[in-house]
């Protein structure tokens, strides 16, 4: 292989994924293991670099703390931070001693060797390094001039690599849709009415369309009501999605979760599902959200999640490098019952979340332990609650 890429993890046991095993095991393929796991190292080398873009090499070799790097930073440094360290000591690229992080020798920093791995194992799968290509190249005026990591990440120069990263095509972000469509597709009686929480690049939709017609379950749903809180995801969706995503009942709506739902046209009671993928641990108050959620579904109706799932809450994810820039990720209520921190969490923390809002008939889509434990890099799932 042209990049060392170190043991790569064999597919789990078909016993380790539930009832809905069979359809779910096609995901573990070899390009698909291979992929993830040159989508880490990649993510914690371009980690690496791009503190060295800062110019805090010869720091980080005489050692440096948290709070070091901080130093003379605007506050909103602090949380992304605090993330890379941790994260570049997990792989190895620092050593972590005490809470100070050194960068010692010359650690492995070579991308092309992992593009050329990809190419070979699972070619035409570059767009995750080529977005995280584009955040290095971009984000380094959140560090030095504190501006806004929203307006930097979703700049009109990286958004065709978002909509690239964000589709089915992607063997790295497939699983999220396919296995909240597993989960959706369960029980979703006739005649449903069903709304998506951000939708953004249409990817699940047009799973939903696809996957439903050739199941013969799509002409179940009634209304599928496409929403995003942001106007350009949602004006490429009313633009493109309808060809995308033949035979979905579409509609389409401007919608943020932060905001009471009834004041949005919402009906309580006036839907059978509600679905979100990756959406739901960026409620600023999860706890009035779901609460929300809940009375807008019908009796029985189902609150439908994919999202990533962290082994523990102090595992960082390489995911969360892009998120960690984001206000709506880090800029969340906590609560130590079922939010102790920001961003992604612990399949325990959404139970416990879920059923203090009054949901009931919690099912995970695969079950997630012993799976996360025996397979700690497959870090997605889907979670289903009844109203």
């Amino acid at each position: 292989m042209a990049a060392r890429l170190g043991p790569i993890e064999a597919p789990p046991d078909s016993g380790l994924l539930g009832p809905l095993g069979p359809e779910i095991s096609p995901l573990f393929t070899r390009p698909f293991l291979v992929l993830h796991r040159a989508s880490e190292l990649y993510t914690a080398r371009i980690c690496l670099l791009l503190l060295c873009d800062l110019g805090w090499e010869t720091r980080l070799r005489a050692g440096a703390t948290l709070d070091d790097l901080c130093t003379g930073l605007p506050d909103q440094a602090r949380r992304p931070l605090a993330w890379m360290l941790p994260f570049l000591a997990a792989e190895s690229l620092l050593a972590e001693e005490g809470g100070t992080y050194t960068l010692r020798g010359e650690p492995d920093l070579d991308l092309a060797g992992l593009r050329e791995a990809v190419a070979l194992e699972a070619p035409g799968h570059e767009a995750n390094f080529d977005l995280l290509d584009g955040v290095r190249s971009h984000i380094g005026p959140f560090f030095t001039e504190g501006r806004d990591g929203d307006g930097l990440l979703f700049d009109l120069a990286l958004f065709p690599h978002w909509l690239a990263y964000f589709r089915n095509g992607n063997l790295v972000y497939f699983p999220n849709n396919l296995l909240t469509l597993l989960a959706l597709r369960e029980g979703l009686p006739q005649g449903a009415r069903v709304l998506e929480l951000g939708g953004g690049a249409g990817s699940f939709a047009q799973l939903v369309a696809q996957r439903g017609a050739e199941e013969g379950w799509l002409e179940r749903i009634a209304e599928y009501r496409f929403t995003d809180v942001a106007p350009t995801f949602l004006r490429r969706a009313q633009r493109g999605l309808g060809a995308a995503a033949p035979g979905l009942a579409l509609a389409f709506q401007a919608l943020d979760l932060n905001r009471p739902l009834e004041a949005q046209g919402i009906a309580p009671a006036s839907l059978d599902a509600i679905v979100g993928i990756n959406v739901l641990h960026v409620a600023h108050d999860l706890e009035a959200t779901l609460l929300d959620l809940r009375s807008r579904l019908r009796p029985g109706g189902r609150l439908v999640l994919g999202e990533c799932l962290k082994p523990a809450l102090d595992t960082p994810l390489y995911i969360e490098f892009f998120f960690t820039f984001i206000k709506a990720f880090t800029g969340v209520r906590l609560d130590p019952r079922w939010r102790p921190r920001h961003g992604f969490l612990t399949p325990e923390a959404w139970d416990r979340a879920l059923e203090h809002a009054g949901f009931r008939n919690i099912q995970h889509v695969p079950p997630p332990r012993p799976l996360m434990d025996n397979q700690p890099a497959f870090t997605v799932g889907a979670i289903s609650a009844s109203a």
